[in-house]
């Protein structure tokens, strides 16, 4: 997870093993403390120890790190870190990778979505952890043999499960609401009309809708909208792309229209909403 310079978008170093182990103290060399980055992977945060109060920033909202929590940043999400002053683990794993294992691991697939989600390390898990954390580390810089790198990551996350965790109340997801989450993730800027999603679910669009909104309490449109929108903060508070630029990469036809649906959803212009991010980061 080479970074070398203040950049937005980065991507694993090698794409062969799924899985990169790192301790957070020794990811110094691998951060400017100022930027503001967005990966293509997953990454597990494990906070052993906080050597002074901070934060770390997901997607314009900080949180405060505490020693024994750990975080899930998803991919595509804008992250800002200083590992100066906190010690512990980060395990990187690739998206496709995690989608198409470690999903199948997650009981009632609480991985899904962008809801942000972090355990608490209880006493009892405390030992365990650290015991599985250490057998990847020996793996990773030894041979790096991607099926036992795995093996470990799935008990990893199994054990997970078991942690008390901080989120949204969550909500079992059948398959076919699973897939219509994944499937807008993927297609969220070419495809938002309803029936497109429905066919691929094998679903009607009312029925589909019915089924969004008793799960997550949300229609497809509005899931699409909050999906887009989450993207055009991204590019518009840390992309140096013009707004027409933006428009274009997220499929609008005008970049007025992309103006209204902004200003709509954030009572904020795009520009207004590129100034004051730029300002809180001076």
């Amino acid at each position: 997870m080479k970074a070398k310079m203040k950049v937005v978008q980065v991507h694993q170093v090698d794409k062969n093993i799924p899985i990169e182990f790192y301790r957070i103290e020794d990811t110094i060399d691998l951060f400017e403390f100022e930027g503001h980055y967005q990966y293509d992977f997953y990454q597990i945060y494990w906070f052993t120890d906080v050597l002074v109060p901070h934060t770390h920033e997901i997607d314009f909202i900080s949180y405060p790190v505490h020693p024994n929590e750990i975080w899930i940043v998803y991919p595509g999400q804008v992250h800002h870190f200083d590992p100066r002053y906190s010690k512990g683990y980060c395990l990187v794993i690739d998206k496709h990778y995690f989608n198409s294992v470690l999903f199948k691991e997650a009981k009632q697939k609480f991985f899904t979505g962008h809801n942000q989600l972090k355990f608490e390390v209880t006493t009892a898990e405390i030992q365990r952890l650290e015991y599985l954390h250490l057998l990847i580390e020996i793996e990773f810089n030894t041979f790096k043999r991607p099926a036992v790198l795995e093996q470990y990551l799935q008990l990893c996350i199994v054990h997970l499960q078991d942690l008390p965790r901080t989120e949204e109340p969550h909500i079992a997801l059948d398959e076919r609401l699973h897939k219509l989450l994944q499937l807008i993730e993927e297609h969220y800027i070419t495809q938002r009309k309803n029936e497109f999603y429905a066919d691929q679910v094998s679903l009607s669009v009312k029925r589909m809708n019915e089924i969004l909104l008793r799960a997550i309490g949300k229609t497809l449109k509005q899931q699409i909208q909050e999906r887009l929108l989450l993207e055009a903060k991204r590019l518009v508070g840390y992309s140096e792309d013009n707004i027409q630029t933006i428009s274009n990469q997220l499929n609008f036809s005008e970049v007025s229209y992309f103006n209204r649906f902004f200003k709509k959803l954030t009572h904020q212009t795009p520009k207004a909403f590129r100034e004051q991010v730029k300002k809180v980061q001076e």
